[in-house]
């Protein structure tokens, strides 16, 4: 069986919504086979730009996804967003 994209495992996960602070899709893309993340951005409470990741899992015998909230976070730049997810992926790929 193929295993779904990243844009999939997200969308199944959020029923095609969208984060209210950050609705504006900047990629989708996965930490390892079975975790997609979503970067987007937004506007904070006082205009300033904001960068969220979310994280889903999704069990591949079921197909059942899970929001992986501890994993998911809010950025004040790109730029930290970036490298929380590089970050995030060389974890996994030690398996931490």
């Amino acid at each position: 069986m193929k295993a779904p994209t990243a844009k999939q495992i997200i969308r199944q996960e959020y029923n095609g919504s969208r984060n209210f602070m950050t609705p504006h899709i900047i990629k989708y893309g996965k930490m390892c086979r079975n975790i997609a993340y979503e970067l987007s951005s937004g506007q904070g409470f006082n205009r300033e730009a904001i960068f969220g990741v979310s994280v889903v899992m999704i069990d591949e015998s079921t197909g059942e996804t899970e929001r992986l909230c501890g994993e998911s976070h809010m950025f004040q730049s790109l730029a930290d967003a970036l490298d929380y997810i590089d970050g995030r992926v060389i974890l996994i790929k030690e398996g931490k």
